[in-house]
């Protein structure tokens, strides 16, 4: 696996890099790693990372502007936002960034993310069948979400809708990472997709407002949460 280290504080550099040796060694998984220490020396590499934790606060090429060429350049990146600035968690979840990470950074949130980051890399497709391009893969994290209407199942992902064969139960088995959610019978979610959290309600990127069933609330918003990174207080006026 291929990690980018991108901070301008050599500090914060080397402790990542003394989290990420210590995790990787003792998962017995391979690593690459290349630190970087502004977004322009990152971008300027011709490298494919899998992981790339980003500090926000840099000279020039601020995180939020580096992440978004990450992005456009490959939606699979797994991106970390590392920051002591709470301030910048909208922009973050606008670029679907799958973790927000406060400084001084402690080791068993970022152990925390890397257990779901490499989750999400290992178990990432989904094969169903459809009516409309029969037997497909696609890879999980592009899905917004999955309706069910008049026992008719609706896939929605970035690039389009399918209509399934599968009954709804299939989805709900099947997507168990902890950026997917249940919050009504009728729905399964995908919280990287997610623009604005309400207790009663969710509204996602694409304009699709979703109901939180009354009984699902609490576990809901708990869930949510733990997808933002435990200890987060900064949603408290909207959750």
């Amino acid at each position: 696996m291929r990690i980018a280290i991108c901070d301008d504080e050599q500090n914060y550099r080397n402790l990542i890099t003394k989290y990420i040796r210590f995790y990787f060694h003792e998962h017995l998984l391979d690593l690459e790693y290349d630190e970087f220490s502004s977004g322009e020396e990152l971008l300027l590499s011709n490298k494919k990372f899998d992981i790339v934790f980003l500090d926000i606060e840099m000279n020039e090429l601020n995180g939020i502007q580096t992440a978004k060429e990450l992005n456009k350049r490959n939606k699979k990146t797994i991106i970390f936002i590392i920051t002591a600035y709470q301030k910048y968690l909208d922009d973050a979840m606008d670029l679907n960034v799958f973790r927000y990470i406060d400084k001084p950074i402690k080791s068993d949130r970022l152990y925390n993310g890397l257990d779901k980051a490499i989750d999400l890399i290992n178990n990432n497709e989904i094969t169903f069948k459809t009516r409309n391009d029969g037997i497909i893969t696609i890879h999980k994290n592009d899905i917004i979400y999955v309706e069910v209407k008049r026992k008719t199942v609706y896939v929605n992902t970035v690039e389009k809708q399918y209509i399934a064969r599968e009954k709804m139960e299939f989805f709900k088995n099947a997507l168990t990472a902890l950026y997917f959610a249940i919050p009504h019978i009728s729905y399964v979610i995908n919280f990287n997709f997610v623009k604005k959290f309400q207790r009663d309600k969710i509204q996602l990127k694409s304009g699709q407002i979703i109901s939180i069933a009354p009984k699902k609330q609490t576990e809901i918003k708990k869930k949510f949460m733990q997808f933002l990174g435990e200890g987060y207080g900064g949603l408290s006026n909207n959750i």
